[in-house]
């Protein structure tokens, strides 16, 4: 190998290095670009859901004249349906599974929405016969 193209293999491996160090330069640049937008979008979110936050603070506080014995009526009007689902496992070998439902609601909001009889009619079971 002559001197001219040891030199010339040198000056294409510095180039190539050069290359290389520009390209990890521009990636790092864009990606604290996207960093800081991310940041950004976040930080956005987040004053969002403050104001939302404080919006439902301060309006719960302006109609907090609802007392306990209204929300239970409402809620039993209405009626309210829980459901969840407990799974034991292990070892990712189901052992045990229980289902939770539970209605509550006023037996006459069960009879009206639902066309179910619960209540029980009959003579001896009025108050005066009582």
């Amino acid at each position: 190998m002559n001197h001219e193209s040891v030199e010339r293999r040198k000056q294409h491996a510095a180039a190539a290095r050069e290359a290389a160090m520009e390209r990890a330069g521009r990636q790092q640049e864009s990606a604290a670009i996207r960093r800081a937008q991310d940041h950004a979008a976040w930080r956005a979110r987040r004053d969002a859901s403050l104001e939302r936050q404080h919006a439902g603070v301060s309006r719960a506080l302006r109609d907090r004249d609802v007392s306990l014995l209204d929300l239970i009526d409402r809620l039993l009007d209405g009626g309210v349906v829980i459901h969840g689902d407990i799974t034991l496992a292990v070892a990712d070998v189901d052992l045990l599974y229980v289902g939770l439902r539970a209605m509550i609601a006023s037996v006459e909001t069960i009879e009206r929405e639902l066309g179910v009889s619960l209540s029980a009619r009959g003579p001896s079971l009025k108050a005066s016969a009582l």
